[in-house]
């Protein structure tokens, strides 16, 4: 379907330097079962397939009870965003052995790296491309070599980004192939004149209850304000929070942190002291709040009732907020949930599962699927594998989510909880409208705010918050000001398909366009003076090409 762009602002610029910061995406030895386990092996041929080791990290051979076999065998990494990464680079220390056999396959190909920005979940209909310049001189048999800065090329970055290693060997002769410290860094560029949004979860543990949780009431109140201030967030998303009339957490909390700075807002306040709701607290120059309401309707799922399932009425709650951004409002739709506890009941795992399917099915529709979505919360399990350990269950209840990654991407799941000593349990999704404006490697647990209370876990929460940070551009940045240097004819204007400037001839051009909050959404090197626009949706754009022999603006 082609969409009508209903204004679109052009700017031809040539060069914008931007200064760079080295980042690391991933960083896994394979040397403990919990690195092992991110990546996914997958067997195509054979019945040998990758394996752990302790010594060795992931290990792969051909080699069975005196005899080789034809194998192929894939080990996929996790998704990486790579979206706003620059020169992103793999490295990785590798190994084949014993020393008469380090050289068999290595002309045939045995031992390759590739790359995609789409993984289908199968290595046989994934569209792969092939990493190049992995050092494969290996002189000694079991001697680890370093594998080269190798580049990551630009058709396989994406939000889901994943790089897999590929071992193969024949009935007649094979190697084992050993692999450790798997890296991806990159370079990231700096955009000048952003405003960035930090937003922080926290499950406060009963508070205002007098019944559950802390026992000093006023303690933990006090502290859980000191926190919110030393994290300096600019939205915090709350559960296990009551907020009866005798007893306002949200206002008492506000008041605590300062009335003229912080407001608060909560979704259906119980009528009983320990009710556990959802709320948020935000500063108020960077968030305008607009409304909020609760998920109260949704499918019957794993035979329960949508009520049932939903912790018996614990629905999630929706914020719609604007982000503050310069001059501009981005609309913000947050989901807060606080799903149904316990590891140890069967039942409660399938209570979850069926408020995600239903959730999902929610934010699916046309209501929720085109919004700048973030769904942050107490999940009260993990989203690589689960909790429980009285199911026969091994797949998160979260799955469904986790596996659609052109919608919803997951920054906390390969965080560790530095209190419980396992995945986190508190967890943020965003939808792909918000995919680029991720801060590359910005989750994480607030462990500095919860070390500065004395008796943390005892006196605050048995919680450890877990942020995140956005970014975006804003259209009034010096960098969009609307100047004409020299003529330059846009059209048509407003454009259904093809876009096309005249005036120049512009060599290696570059054409970045921007969407209203400056976030770029498409990068091209044209090779004539014309885009295609067909696939945007309708609304108002930047479109930026700088040639090397001219640096033109126009409106």
């Amino acid at each position: 379907m082609n969409y009508l762009i209903r204004l679109l602002l052009v700017l031809l610029v040539f060069g914008t330097f931007q200064t760079r910061a080295q980042i690391t995406i991933l960083d896994q030895s394979l040397l403990t079962q919990a690195s092992y386990n991110l990546f996914t092996p997958v067997s195509i041929i054979g019945a040998q397939t990758w394996t752990y080791s302790a010594t060795y990290g992931a290990v792969c051979t051909g080699y069975s009870g005196g005899i080789n076999y034809d194998n192929e065998d894939w080990l996929v990494s996790p998704t990486m965003n790579l979206l706003q990464a620059t020169n992103p680079k793999l490295t990785f220390s590798h190994t084949r052995g014993s020393t008469p056999f380090i050289n068999v396959g290595v002309a045939e190909g045995w031992y390759k790296v590739f790359a995609t920005a789409n993984y289908t979940g199968d290595p046989l209909t994934t569209t792969w491309i092939e990493l190049t310049g992995v050092n494969q001189s290996i002189t000694v048999g079991w001697q680890y070599v370093a594998s080269g800065n190798v580049s990551i090329p630009e058709a396989a970055r994406s939000a889901n980004t994943r790089i897999a290693f590929r071992y193969q060997s024949g009935a007649g002769q094979s190697a084992t192939w050993e692999l450790k410290n798997v890296k991806v860094t990159a370079d990231s560029p700096v955009i000048p004149n952003t405003t960035g949004f930090k937003i922080t979860n926290w499950n406060t543990n009963w508070l205002g209850c007098s019944t559950f949780g802390p026992t000093d009431e006023n303690l933990q109140l006090s502290n859980v304000a000191s926190a919110l201030l030393t994290m300096n967030s600019d939205i915090y998303c709350i559960q296990e929070l009551a907020n009866t009339l005798s007893n306002p957490s949200i206002p008492a909390l506000v008041a605590l942190m300062g009335n003229a700075i912080w407001e608060g807002k909560i979704v259906s306040p119980g009528p009983n002291e320990c009710d556990q709701r959802q709320g948020i607290i935000y500063k108020k120059a960077k968030v305008q709040y607009v409304d909020s309401s609760q998920l109260s309707s949704g499918i019957a799922a794993q035979g329960n009732s949508y009520y049932y399932n939903c912790s018996s009425g614990r629905y999630p709650a929706v914020f719609n907020v604007n982000l503050v951004s310069g001059s501009n409002l981005v609309p913000l739709t947050i989901v807060n949930i606080h799903a149904k506890s316990e590891d140890n009941v069967a039942m409660s795992y399938t209570r979850r599962l069926g408020a995600s399917e239903a959730l999902k099915t929610i934010l699916d529709g046309n209501n929720y699927n085109t919004k700048n979505l973030v769904l942050i919360g107490d999940y009260n399990d993990i989203l690589m594998g689960t909790i429980s350990s009285t199911c026969s269950c091994t797949d998160s209840p979260y799955k469904n989510f986790m596996d659609d990654t052109v919608n919803y991407t997951a920054t906390t799941q390969y965080l560790n909880d530095v209190h419980w000593n396992r995945p986190l349990i508190e967890n943020i999704m965003f939808s792909n409208e918000l995919f680029g404006n991720y801060v590359l490697n910005s989750a994480a647990q607030e462990v500095a705010a919860t070390q500065s209370i004395t008796n943390y876990y005892s006196t605050t929460s048995d919680h450890v918050p877990v942020s995140v940070s956005f970014q975006f551009s804003t259209l009034d940045n010096p960098e969009f000001a609307v100047t004409s240097l020299q003529p330059l004819t846009l059209y048509p204007n407003p454009v259904n398909n093809e876009l096309h400037f005249e005036g120049t001839v512009l060599e290696e051009a570059v054409v970045t366009i921007y969407d209203y909050t400056g976030r770029p959404i498409h990068f091209e090197n044209p090779s004539s003076n014309s885009i295609k626009v067909s696939e945007l949706p309708s609304g108002i754009y930047i479109l930026k090409v700088g040639g090397r022999f001219g640096r033109f603006v126009k409106k």
